[in-house]
């Protein structure tokens, strides 16, 4: 990812290591080593901790090393191309929020997705964050409908993939979307954890509009007597303190409306209006763990 290539150039916009797009700031912004090559800091912190006798060899294989203890440099022409994109982005979404508003107050967006909780403006963001006008949405599970145990999940997802989980919490709404389907383990009492695509969105409560944000690679699933770390049936991230839990406390519970979800300050984009902790994680749930009034799986189809 050397910082000469075209900055403007898509596939030069995500991390060669993780895959996970740069942002402009935070743990995904582009640091560039010695020899030109960027790397997401994430994943320059990692390579920084498994340096050996204190040098970093860049994974392209480039030859040229790094020392591990110096400050790696922000990219600062490709951070400059990434923060240009977003602001795009994120006047995309705003002009989105406007007509889609303007649609809902006309009557136009009243009717809601067949058998869920979600209006139709707030299903039209979901559609385009997963594929837009190509795909639809399905309700396939509702904690008030159809129970709230890990069982009754279970057996309305089923092996479909592509999956949309959306928690509501007071005025809150939110959840995660996993490309894949719910892997159970080959035993009971165990979990399964593995990677596919995986982002966080707000629907509600958290920013001016509707958002989108950074997700990671790795869902852990809980055989159907099992947890996943002794704590949860689900959980939907990439490290344990990123996780968004569901079925949360041991698993003893088998409630899927028990749920511990809190975000990092560096994950969090744009401007959050919601409720913060004391190590200034966004709550989405207003508190680190939280009883939710509803969780509803949806597909895209």
């Amino acid at each position: 990812m050397a910082a000469a290539r075209g900055c403007g150039d898509e596939q030069h916009l995500s991390c060669e290591i993780c895959t996970i797009a740069y942002t402009s700031t935070g743990r995904r912004t582009p640091q560039v080593l010695r020899c030109g090559h960027s790397y997401c800091a994430d994943c320059v912190r990692d390579l920084q901790r498994r340096a050996a006798n204190n040098t970093i060899s860049c994974p392209n294989r480039c030859g040229v090393t790094t020392p591990a203890d110096v400050d790696v440099p922000k990219n600062y022409p490709l951070a400059a191309a990434i923060e240009a994109k977003e602001a795009q982005e994120r006047h995309r979404m705003a002009t989105l929020y406007k007509c889609a508003t303007a649609a809902y107050s006309l009557s136009l967006a009243e009717a809601p997705i067949e058998s869920s909780t979600l209006n139709r403006m707030q299903g039209i963001f979901i559609n385009k964050w997963v594929g837009g006008h190509t795909t639809s949405l399905r309700s396939l599970y509702r904690s008030s409908r159809d129970g709230p145990s890990y069982g009754d999940l279970l057996r309305c997802v089923g092996d479909t993939s592509g999956l949309v989980f959306v928690i509501r919490k007071d005025t809150y709404v939110f959840g995660a979307f996993i490309r894949a389907a719910l892997e159970l383990p080959h035993y009971p009492r165990g979990m399964n954890e593995y990677e596919c695509d995986v982002w966080y969105f707000s629907l509600a409560g958290h920013f001016d509009t509707p958002t989108k944000m950074e997700g990671s690679r790795m869902v852990g699933v809980a055989g159907r007597e099992g947890t996943v770390y002794g704590v949860a049936k689900l959980g939907i991230g990439r490290r344990f303190d990123r996780w968004l839990w569901l079925g949360y406390e041991g698993g003893a519970a088998d409630d899927m409306r028990r749920c511990r979800h809190g975000v990092p300050s560096d994950d969090v984009p744009g401007v959050y209006v919601g409720v913060r902790d004391e190590y200034d994680r966004a709550l989405f749930g207003c508190s680190i763990d939280f009883m939710a009034d509803e969780v509803e799986v949806l597909t895209a189809v």
